[in-house]
């Protein structure tokens, strides 16, 4: 016990200057201590691990892993996103993509231009896991009007979607396929091909057919669901440009 009470008290007449010298406390001290210590050794161990790889012949440790990013060009194209809509960090906006302000591209969903080019009005919500683009280049360009509410999975290939439309959850509308403004097209429904949906309209099944008309309450709820998500979209927003604030913070200090 006095032994190691003696150690202590030698480690704390060790530290004394540098606590004094940095103005942080003995806890915090210690932490930095401990961070740059194991940044060294993880340092050293890549680096002898890259030696060693080259003695072997091996190279694999040059190859290039790119982080993730929300934005991307492709063929010279680069996506048109206004500083007023939201990508998640998980998504991807890629290519001959227009998206309007207010808009907001949510997490694992994938906007994709290559193909052909994807336009998106303002205040609409690609929601979680949504595929957007083309399949081929003969496929048609994707259209996509003003407060339009894309439920999570669903699949546009091709298509135009009128302004103030719901497509339902896991919905998959087909290449040159048109719905009409303020239409609903119900969760796991199938839109065929070249299939047009007229305006004020709900469909479902699959393939999809005319369920009936829409109700005046729904025209209500439909102009009002992409707010909801324009309000929340600003939330994550705030939220992501704190976090990265933080981080850069973070690394500046150390």
């Amino acid at each position: 016990f006095f032994a190691c009470t003696h150690l202590l008290d030698c480690v704390a007449a060790l530290f004394a200057p540098l606590v004094a010298m940095s103005g942080l406390s003995p806890l915090n001290l210690l932490k930095t201590a401990v961070w740059r210590a194991s940044f060294v050794l993880r340092e050293t161990g890549q680096a002898l691990e890259r030696v060693g790889c080259q003695l072997q012949g091996i190279y694999s440790h040059e190859e290039r892993v790119n982080r993730h990013v929300s934005i991307a060009s492709v063929k010279y194209n680069a996506p048109a996103v206004p500083a007023k809509s939201f990508v998640a960090a998980s998504g991807l906006v890629q290519g001959k993509v227009s998206i309007g302000e207010g808009s907001s591209v949510w997490y694992g969903a994938i906007v994709r231009g290559d193909h052909a080019a994807v336009s998106i009005g303002k205040g609409s919500n690609i929601q979680d896991n949504v595929f957007v683009g083309g399949t081929s280049e003969f496929s048609p360009a994707v259209k996509i009007g003003d407060n339009v509410s894309v439920g999570h999975g669903a699949v546009l290939k091709g298509c135009t979607i009128g302004s103030n439309c719901l497509i339902g959850i896991k919905a998959v509308v087909s290449e040159g396929a048109t719905v009409g403004a303020n239409s609903i097209i119900s969760a796991g429904s199938y839109v065929e091909e070249n299939a047009e949906v007229p305006p004020n309209e709900v469909w479902a099944g699959s393939p999809a057919k005319k369920l009936r008309d829409l109700k005046p309450e729904e025209k209500t709820y439909l102009r009002s669901l992409p707010s909801r998500y324009t309000e929340m979209s600003q939330q994550h927003a705030d939220i992501a440009a704190l976090l990265a604030q933080k981080q850069a913070d973070y690394t500046h200090t150390f």
